[in-house]
């Protein structure tokens, strides 16, 4: 199998593990120095600053499901698109959970090494999701 066929199939494992709060296969597929380039001021940008946050938002949006909506491979780099919805179910950067749904849009780029993950990027549409929750106008 080709090493992007490869690649594509490990980021997807890690999608669906990282959706459902799946600690064990995050585990498995992420190398143990793995840096979240997108951890808040007050996280660690480790691994396990990185299984603290998706457990965070595992209880935050219990219900939390994924489309992945396109996946590409380059070399060592795998790109993500998805769509996730969920609803709000604690309280959630000073907003009090009443149940409100979400859906949002984000891609995240991984970087790779002997088929683990080492790096994350993530952006996604931050204001439509505090938009939804109504934390900001729409």
């Amino acid at each position: 199998m080709a090493q992007a066929a490869v690649n594509i199939e490990i980021i997807t494992r890690f999608e669906h593990a990282f959706r459902a709060g799946d600690q064990a296969t995050i585990d498995t597929l992420c190398d143990p120095g793995l840096v979240d380039h997108n951890s808040a001021p007050d996280e660690a940008p480790t691994l396990a600053g990185f299984k603290q946050k998706v457990a965070g938002f595992k209880a935050i949006f219990p219900d939390l499901r994924e489309e992945l909506q396109d996946i590409i491979a380059s070399g060592d780099t795998v790109a993500t698109r998805w769509v996730v919805t969920g609803s709000l179910q604690q309280e959630f950067m000073g907003i009090p959970a009443s149940g409100q749904a979400v859906t949002v849009e984000g891609m995240n780029f991984y970087r790779l090494k002997e088929g683990r993950v080492t790096d994350i990027w993530t952006q996604f549409d931050g204001v439509a999701m505090m938009q939804q929750l109504g934390a900001i106008p729409a």
